[in-house]
């Protein structure tokens, strides 16, 4: 009863801070810690993500090339391309449409949404929070660089619990077998297929 309580509290005062319109890591450093707390109560361990891409880097899985660094201008453009990119690997690698969902990067707190469009799935970066009923995908900026790059396996990414998924089990399980089909690859070694092209380049 009194989780169930701080899970509500806590809901609403995320809710709340949205509304306001906290920034992101990329933006406001500082606004990110509290927002990575309350977001471990409304997704429970989703924190752990951030001691996986530890394990990954210390693994060599992960390279510091794939981490935002402090005073990087260019990281959340960067970081929007790769989750566009995300969009078009899952399109590309998925026989079944996809139904819209979210993904939150827990370093920064920067939500996504990711939506069926006649184009395939359409990511829009930037946004406020979910939408009620989406399923939520947790993962960080340097496993999504890894992956989009052909680094690491979406099986590796899930064992590892680089990349971990909240909501309706059967609508989660449909998003998680959609990013082990896009990022296929030997889950023990972390393999990938190649760097697939990007939307620049299609272009």
């Amino acid at each position: 009863m009194r989780q169930a309580l701080v899970t509500g509290l806590t809901i609403v005062v995320l809710a709340t801070t949205v509304a306001r319109g906290w920034s992101c890591g990329f933006e406001d450093p500082s606004s990110a810690t509290m927002q990575r707390v309350m977001l471990n109560v409304v997704y429970p361990d989703s924190l752990y993500v951030q001691g996986a891409v530890d394990t990954a880097l210390r693994a060599g899985k992960l390279k510091p090339a794939h981490f935002a660094k402090p005073g990087d201008f260019f990281a959340l453009p960067r970081t929007t391309r790769n989750l566009r990119h995300l969009a078009v690997v899952l399109a590309d690698g998925t026989p079944n449409e996809l139904r819209a969902f979210s993904v939150v990067l827990m370093g920064p707190v920067l939500w996504t949404r990711f939506q069926p469009d006649k184009a395939g799935l359409a990511a829009e970066p930037h946004v406020a929070g979910p939408a009620a009923g989406e399923v939520v995908v947790v993962t960080d900026v340097p496993a999504l660089a890894a992956l989009v790059s052909g680094e690491i396996s979406g099986a590796y990414a899930h064992a590892l619990g680089l990349v971990r998924y909240y909501g309706d089990p059967a609508e989660a399980e449909g998003i998680r077998e959609a990013f082990l089909a896009a990022f296929p690859g030997d889950q023990s070694a972390g393999e990938s297929r190649p760097k697939r092209t990007t939307l620049t380049e299609r272009k």
